[in-house]
């Protein structure tokens, strides 16, 4: 029997909470079952590069992207848990 591969974490983003760099639009107000993503990434696994799915939603519209996790560390800061999402891989659920 072969096995699966580990389902990707779905990631509520707030498209509103970007910044630029020279690699894309960075998302960085991540939710996971309704709790920021820094304080449950180490529970998650996450490391720099992994895999996940951006989604969105509000009573008007739904749709969800892939993307992939960064995370930033500045001296004197906490870790802050970024995604950078591939809009070529858009797909709208609802709206």
């Amino acid at each position: 029997m072969s096995e699966q591969p580990p389902l990707k974490p779905r990631i509520y983003a707030d498209f509103n909470s970007c910044m630029g760099d020279d690699r894309g639009v960075w998302c960085w107000c991540l939710r996971h079952q309704g709790t920021l993503l820094d304080e449950v990434a180490p529970s998650l696994g996450a490391y720099d590069g992994m895999p996940v799915t951006l989604y969105y939603e509000d009573p008007g519209e739904e749709f969800e992207v892939e993307a992939v996790l960064g995370h930033i560390a500045e001296p004197g800061w906490n870790a802050m848990w970024m995604a950078l999402p591939n809009w070529d891989t858009m797909r709208r659920i609802r709206g």
